[in-house]
């Protein structure tokens, strides 16, 4: 069983990057954390912990917050680090994903690289902005929660809260689990854990028609939309539909 410890960035009096439409990057980044942490856990593997799982800060000032949540980290043993932020610049035309990790080599840099591998393919609506001068695509600096805290631990900014095409697709539920099935398949690949492969539920016109011929009373019960139609019942909707149109 892996430890992992995930860090909804800002909270509290900090809501981090502000959107044009109001967004607050600490709800997205909390909404992103969690779902994640629950991906993870699902696959049985993990035992996830969280930085915050409200709207709180974690200290008084950002040095004393930053310096908490890496040792949340820490208290928990955890074997890696996962902060997720929202980008934002005075240019509202930027926009794309960013992972980094620590200067130099280390360890988190592969982790790095399956995260943002995995990005890459969930959201291909989105640029991967990378730094490969040092042969990897992460980029690299010297944030709190990457150089404070002992185990591999990566930044993921998510898209640009600024860009108000980007902020749009972060307010997005969808496009939020899309987020997150992303970077826990990237740990998943990191750690060689084969990746659950999403089981496809009845198509919609499968179920309305389920639901249709309920209140027609052409069937009782409940019934599978993926089971094939019997004759009798194509029959007795072909019939249904022909009386329908006579009456119109």
């Amino acid at each position: 069983m892996y430890e992992g410890t995930i860090d909804p960035g800002h909270g509290g009096t900090d809501p981090g990057a502000l959107g044009k439409n109001g967004t607050h990057e600490a709800d997205v980044n909390l909404i992103v954390a969690k779902l994640t942490g629950d991906m993870l856990e699902e696959s049985g593997q993990f035992e996830i912990s969280y930085t915050r799982t409200t709207d709180v800060r974690l200290g008084a000032t950002l040095n004393a917050d930053l310096s908490a949540r890496a040792g949340k980290a820490t208290e928990a043993k955890a074997d890696f680090f996962i902060s997720i932020h929202c980008n934002s610049a005075v240019d509202r035309s930027a926009h794309g994903l960013e992972v980094y990790t620590a200067r130099g080599n280390t360890r988190a840099d592969a982790l790095a690289t399956s995260v943002i591998s995995s990005l890459e393919v969930a959201l291909p609506e989105l640029t991967a902005r990378k730094d490969m001068s040092d042969g990897d695509p992460d980029k690299e600096a010297n944030f709190a929660v990457l150089t404070q805290t002992k185990m591999p631990a990566i930044l993921v900014e998510i898209a640009f809260i600024s860009n108000p095409t980007e902020e749009k697709l972060l307010t997005s539920p969808e496009f939020q689990k899309r987020v997150a099935r992303a970077i826990a398949d990237g740990v998943l690949n990191y750690y060689g854990i084969a990746i659950p492969v999403p089981v496809a539920g009845p198509e919609q016109w499968k179920i309305d028609i389920m639901e249709q011929a309920k209140k027609a009373g052409l069937i009782a019960g409940d019934h599978d939309p993926n089971d094939p139609a019997p004759k009798w019942f194509v029959c007795k909707v072909a019939l249904n539909t022909l009386k329908e149109s006579a009456l119109v």
